[in-house]
């Protein structure tokens, strides 16, 4: 019994130095994984992420709209994807003031959001249809078979998208869109809740 006692005390004494070793060792890798994880973010870092994004996001559009129109029809379509992904990626963010006001941000990180939102650049929906439909026009003088879409076609794609990329730009900040912000595009089927 004597000699058992002395053994388990080292025993003991080992799984307690490895468990805090362990443990000492395991912490800094959540840590990480936390700082990875843009919904562990703190809120003044999520609105900060969000600001900078918008920001490249302007700038991309302001370089996007300087191109020229493309002039084929091949050219065209991918034209086409590429303004409807920008453009729904910028109106998507822009358009998450609400979001980014309920993280809970400190005041000089929203007020760095609101500058950065309202400051120039492309205002939305109008100007995109503008340029879709110019650009459309400059393709149909080169090859008249060519119909480019309608207004109305261009407007539910780009809400369409807009949609999709207001969700996708929130969520690589970490902030989550809840059902009733999301964009409503007309004539769509209502959502099923499940």
């Amino acid at each position: 019994m004597r000699r058992a006692l002395p053994r388990l005390s080292i025993g003991l004494a080992a799984v307690q130095i490895f468990l805090s070793l362990g443990s000492a060792a395991v912490w800094p890798l959540a840590e990480t994984a936390a700082q990875d994880d843009p919904s562990q973010w703190p809120a003044d870092q999520k609105v900060e992420k969000a600001t900078e994004r918008l920001r490249d996001l302007k700038d991309a559009a302001q370089r996007f709209s300087r191109r020229d129109c493309p002039t084929a029809r091949a050219g065209y379509d991918a034209w086409l994807d590429d303004a409807l992904d920008l453009a729904g990626s910028l109106i998507g963010l822009q358009d998450s003031t609400r979001q980014i006001r309920k993280t809970g941000a400190g005041a000089d990180k929203l007020r760095s959001w609101d500058a950065v939102r309202t400051s120039n650049g492309p205002d939305g929906i109008a100007e995109l249809t503008d340029l879709l439909g110019r650009c459309g026009r400059r393709v149909q003088e080169s090859d008249a078979a060519f119909r480019p879409p309608s207004r109305e076609e261009l407007l539910r794609r780009a809400a369409a998208r807009i949609s999709e990329k207001k969700k996708s730009e929130l969520a690589a900040v970490g902030i989550a869109l809840e059902e009733k912000d999301e964009l409503k595009v007309e004539d769509s089927p209502p959502r099923r809740i499940r």
